[in-house]
């Protein structure tokens, strides 16, 4: 029988998957995965832990800023601090306290981050337009060089099946927020936020004083108000794209928007078909045992 990661590479995938213990993974980080659970983690240590597309560039620059204390842009990208990605020693070199991100379950993420009991941050997305997103950035990433084909060149309804059965990188969204969804009764001593892109949306100086005051660092509220200025969307994708250092930017096809396509809430609309929106509403709610709430 097929794994999903093959079944995924039959969807249409391009870029190599494998399965990691139960999970669906790109082959070139899964020595980085196969050591995590071991890896040494610092008191201070920030976790944002997202599933792909979800707000995470927007919430890790956000709590850089929460962290300087003023609007000012880190300078690298947030890739530079990918625990899924980079080397323990790429990551010891980054300055405390350190924000990182991963878009693994809990299970495997680093012990020592239950010891050390560090601020874990959750953010969540409509899923439906993290599918969206995720599916543009797949048809777009070329991982390798421009001579190569996108990470996926399969259909938008062969990318929807398999995403609703798994076959993707890092698993459905389902799975993902499931896990999530219950790690404050499974680690009920450990400091939890989670927040939501939406409410980002509607609110982003809110969102950044609920961020701000969770990993203890209050700031008036007028930085507040600067900080989400400067984290919108135009601005902060003009930072990436001229201000920060490209050291860990990853490759795009050419005349692809990159990271930064939209930002917006509500884009599923133009992509799922009745009977699509209607399936995954389906296995949502076998899933969540409730109705799609979006």
């Amino acid at each position: 029988m097929s794994s999903r990661a093959l079944k995924g590479m039959e969807n249409g995938f391009r870029l190599q998957l494998e399965m990691f213990e139960d999970l669906v993974i790109p082959s070139g980080i899964v020595h980085h995965v196969s050591g995590m659970k071991s890896r040494t983690v610092r008191d201070d240590d920030i976790f944002v832990c997202t599933y792909p597309k979800s707000g995470t560039h927007w919430t890790w620059e956000i709590l850089s800023m929460v962290v300087a204390g003023q609007p000012q842009y880190a300078k690298h990208w947030q890739n530079s601090a990918h625990l899924d990605s980079r080397t323990e020693e790429e990551l010891d070199s980054l300055p405390s306290p350190r924000i990182l991100f991963t878009h693994l379950p809990p299970r495997l993420l680093p012990r020592e981050i239950w010891d050390r009991k560090c601020h874990v941050i959750n953010v969540q997305r409509n899923p439906k337009d993290a599918v969206v997103s995720y599916f543009v950035q797949h048809m777009n990433q070329n991982w390798v060089d421009k001579s190569r084909d996108a990470a996926f060149t399969g259909t938008w309804a062969a990318y929807v099946d398999a995403h609703i059965k798994g076959n993707v990188p890092y698993d459905s969204v389902f799975n993902h927020s499931l896990c999530w969804n219950r790690f404050p009764q499974d680690h009920p001593d450990i400091p939890f936020l989670q927040a939501h892109f939406e409410d980002l949306k509607k609110d982003d100086v809110k969102e950044v004083k609920r961020l701000a005051e969770f990993i203890n660092r209050p700031l008036p509220y007028k930085v507040y108000e600067q900080i989400a200025d400067a984290c919108g969307f135009s601005k902060l994708k003009h930072a990436h794209e001229h201000v920060k250092d490209q050291s860990f930017h990853n490759k795009w096809r050419e005349g692809s928007s990159g990271y930064f396509r939209k930002g917006e809430a509500g884009d599923w609309k133009n992509w799922f078909t009745v009977e699509q929106s209607e399936r995954f509403d389906r296995v949502y709610q076998e899933a969540f045992n409730r109705p799609y709430p979006y």
